[in-house]
């Protein structure tokens, strides 16, 4: 199968990558399951769903800044696994600079896809950062918020469907203080008591490296991880549109605040119990981006009848489907559309279809092969093959 894989991704006019949690794993980081398994919170019996809470940054601060505070710690310490430069490579040899990708540009230069021009309110953006230049013949849709894909790829390659960690916003959502999205400061990290994971907001926040936590456990959790030291960190994302005194302003404390109205910031991520725009500020240009790539891949895979394309999934699982599903979702919207596409599903867990019209028997069986293994073992092995 992998050696299937490695001709596919070889012969590939396009790429798209799709990764959810078993990648960050891959990293060294929590996965859903194990990122809560801390005595603190098996003596209060609170689990991933409890603590993804938006309303605990305003109900209990400490404990919602000792679960955040510490993934953003942990996101920052750790870097991506060699899948990520394995994939990169791929990318910078086969699909960024081919013919391809560049009808693709061109096709979303004239549609005036997204490129710049934001708005702003007291100084504050509403959106994080500037981005120029369109996507060629390669794109990532991620699940996961640790931001490590700004490490390998470009920012106008990347849609995060559930925003990241290094993004902030107003707790009181677009209601209260309206659009506005910043960057959190590179040298900013949380004060945390990883004994009772919680931030107390009298605690001085830490600059500069953080010190990694020892004595780490066989399963990665939330405050202990496996990772190494990260070197290439957010290289490729852009500096924050709103200033940074108006930042820093907000990075004072060990506890975020909202820089327009003083209130309490979170992450602009989204999190449970949440809908729409109302709470959760996703990054409209970036969403906008994406839609407007997949209309420029269609119309590409309709003129040039037999387009090549390879989607690439890892490690997404079935507690959160957004990526199973729409990476499925997508791969038959381009047969449909008369593209010659391919998955490749990476999964140790489940390497198999969700569709039904993808399994043994149906119209589209065979348009799904699967991997069962981690991610980096089996890009290690078609990287070799190729």
């Amino acid at each position: 199968m992998c050696a299937q894989a490695a001709n596919l991704l070889q012969c590939a006019d396009v790429l798209l990558l799709f990764t959810g949690a078993g990648f960050s794993a891959d990293s060294g980081l929590a996965v859903y399951d194990d990122v809560a398994k801390v005595q603190a919170y098996a003596e209060r019996e609170l689990d991933y769903m409890d603590l993804c809470d938006p309303k605990l940054v305003h109900h209990e601060p400490p404990l919602f800044w000792g679960f955040w505070g510490q993934c953003f710690n942990d996101y920052r310490k750790t870097a991506p696994n060699k899948g990520y430069e394995i994939i990169s490579n791929w990318v910078e040899k086969h699909f960024r600079h081919s013919e391809v990708a560049a009808r693709i540009r061109s096709r979303l230069a004239s549609s005036r896809a997204p490129e710049g021009g934001y708005v702003s309110f007291d100084d504050v953006s509403t959106e994080p950062y500037l981005i120029s230049g369109y996507a060629g013949a390669f794109y990532v849709f991620t699940s996961n918020v640790d931001a490590h894909h700004y490490d390998w790829f470009l920012p106008n390659e990347i849609r995060e469907c559930h925003g990241n960690t290094e993004l902030y916003q107003c707790s009181f959502g677009r209601a209260r203080c309206g659009p506005g999205i910043w960057r959190a400061p590179l040298d900013f990290g949380f004060n945390v008591d990883t004994a009772r994971m919680l931030a107390f907001a009298d605690e001085p926040p830490v600059r500069g490296e953080a010190s990694r936590t020892a004595g780490l456990p066989v399963v990665p959790h939330v405050g202990s991880v496996h990772g190494s030291c990260r070197t290439t960190t957010l290289r490729h994302m852009p500096e924050s549109l709103t200033p940074a005194h108006l930042v820093e302003r907000g990075f004072v404390g060990n506890h975020p605040r909202c820089i327009r109205c003083r209130g309490p910031a979170r992450p602009a991520i989204l999190m449970f119990g949440e809908w729409g725009d109302r709470d959760w500020l996703d990054s409209q240009d970036q969403a906008k981006r994406w839609t407007a790539y997949l209309q420029a891949l269609g119309e590409e895979a309709a003129e040039a009848k037999g387009l090549r394309c390879v989607l690439l999934e890892i490690g997404a699982g079935g507690r959160v489907p957004t990526v199973r599903e729409t990476s499925e979702q997508i791969l038959e919207i381009l047969l449909d559309g008369g593209a010659d596409a391919t998955m490749i599903r990476i999964n140790p867990d489940y390497p198999l279809p969700d569709n039904e019209l993808f399994c043994e028997g149906n119209p589209l069986a065979g348009k799904i092969i699967s991997l069962m293994g981690s991610g980096i073992h089996c890009l290690n092995m078609i990287d070799a093959l190729m």
